[in-house]
């Protein structure tokens, strides 16, 4: 099983990832980062939501269901 794999688990499981680990995800999925003070937006032209992460050491829950649901939406 690949780092990615294990990760993607790891968020399906509902266990706390980094932020660095979110932002790894995102971005392999195709997303852009646009930094806006201690906001770190997430945007894709094709996707519907922009996802927006505070940058800190552990997601939180509500980070983690969006990350979730991010997944679901691309087939993982």
């Amino acid at each position: 099983m690949s780092k990615f794999e294990k990760l993607i688990q790891k968020i399906q499981n509902g266990k706390n990832i980094s932020y660095q680990e979110a932002e790894n995800i995102l971005l392999s999925l195709g997303f852009q980062l646009n930094i806006r003070g201690s906001h770190h937006n997430f945007r894709k032209p094709q996707y519907h939501r922009t996802i927006a992460i505070k940058k800190r050491p552990q997601l939180l829950a509500y980070q983690i269901d969006d990350l979730r649901e991010v997944l679901k939406d691309h087939g993982y």
